[in-house]
């Protein structure tokens, strides 16, 4: 089970990484990533839609709480396409920055999520059977947050 401290150092993990990318990101913005069809700027805007999912999660934790059925969730494509295409007039520091705010506002969250709710069951949402709360914040926040930042990091020029 992924407690506070843990999802909080996590998340600061992963913004440790991308200061330390940080100036590479900002000359490579428009770099194609090796797979997909996502450039830099794609991945970071897909980023910072998600930079706080901590209410995505206590949404699903409420809805399995009162029993009532989550909404049926768009497909993944559509969703990434959405948040790629509202995004697309921002410069590539506004997406970092974006991405930086929503981690903090995460991390603000994390700490007010109550102990016994973070090891909470919930569905897991895409994939069948369940998790616990806490381990589902991690594994869409600072998990999901690594690998776009080593898709990245690949084609980034080196240090």
């Amino acid at each position: 089970m992924a407690n506070h401290d843990q999802i909080i150092a996590a998340i600061e993990d992963v913004d440790n990484r991308i200061e330390e990318m940080w100036d590479r990101i900002l000359e490579s913005g428009e770099t194609a990533l090796a797979e997909g069809t996502w450039r830099v700027r794609d991945a970071l805007s897909h980023l910072a839609a998600r930079g706080n999912g901590v209410a995505r999660v206590l949404a699903r934790y409420e809805a399995h709480q009162s029993g009532t059925a989550a909404a049926a969730p768009r497909s993944i494509d559509e969703i990434n396409a959405d948040q790629v295409s509202e995004r697309s007039d921002k410069s590539i520091r506004d997406l970092l920055d974006e991405v930086l705010a929503g981690h903090q506002a995460a991390i603000s969250a994390v700490r007010d999520v109550p102990r016994d709710v973070l090891r909470a069951m919930i569905p897991a949402g895409f994939q069948p059977g369940e998790i616990e709360v806490g381990d589902s914040i991690m594994r869409g926040g600072p998990y999901h947050d690594h690998g776009h930042l080593n898709q990245i990091e690949a084609v980034l020029p080196p240090e």
